[in-house]
């Protein structure tokens, strides 16, 4: 099979809500993402989202009405190809070396500052953050005072999602019981509703806050 054939077929497939088998084998070769939403309903739920680990530890953080689906306006985007943008990676940037214009494989104030800040004029991220990212204050940033800074910013972020869920779940438990009835998840949760018997995992008639909460990274 020739590579157009394969790129027409993958087109195909991205296309069209139910996928055939053979369509997944194209994708995966071509490098594809694999579909998300795998019972085409829309939005994509806990256990669709625990097959891709990076998208369940941010479930809670993406699912801003906390009815346990993600659906179009709370799912991640894909990142930009373009100079400059995309939401993730490196301080806002999907690929910070393609800031290093001179090609010395290290980024300087200049660079960062010449780069855009994404999308729709979101900041510019990288440069908010350059002292700190730069360790040894030489007035440039490397891969690895990236990589360090990150690791440094991880317990912060997930003691944000963590306060997050904390918040969200309190406003649903409207009698302070430390778990969620059906009523409660009807009157705060509606879109949970319909997934209610499938997360509770003990047959309690209750969701305790382990069974809301998503797959810890590993």
């Amino acid at each position: 099979m020739t590579h157009k054939t394969l790129f027409i077929a993958l087109a195909l497939s991205l296309a069209t809500v139910g996928a055939t088998a053979a369509e997944p084998a194209a994708s995966a070769e071509r490098g594809a993402r694999p579909t998300l939403d795998t019972n085409g309903d829309g939005a994509i739920d806990r256990s669709e989202a625990a097959k891709f680990p990076r998208l369940a530890a941010k479930f809670d953080t993406l699912d801003r009405n906390a009815d346990g689906r993600l659906d179009a306006s709370e799912r991640p985007q894909r990142k930009h190809r373009g100079h400059g943008k995309g939401r993730r990676g490196h301080g806002g940037f999907a690929h910070p070396e393609r800031l290093d214009t001179d090609g010395d494989g290290r980024l300087s104030r200049a660079e960062v500052d010449a780069a855009k800040g994404g999308r729709e004029g979101r900041p510019n991220k990288l440069a908010e953050q350059f002292a700190a990212i730069d360790a040894n204050g030489d007035g440039f940033v490397v891969r690895s005072e990236l990589r360090a800074w990150h690791a440094a910013q991880r317990p912060q972020h997930e003691a944000e999602m963590r306060k997050r869920f904390d918040e969200r779940f309190a406003a649903a438990d409207l009698n302070g019981d430390s778990r969620l009835s059906r009523v409660e998840v009807d009157e705060k949760m509606p879109r949970l509703a319909k997934r209610f018997a499938w997360m509770d995992d003990n047959r309690d008639g209750f969701l305790s806050r382990t069974e809301l909460q998503p797959p810890q990274r590993r």
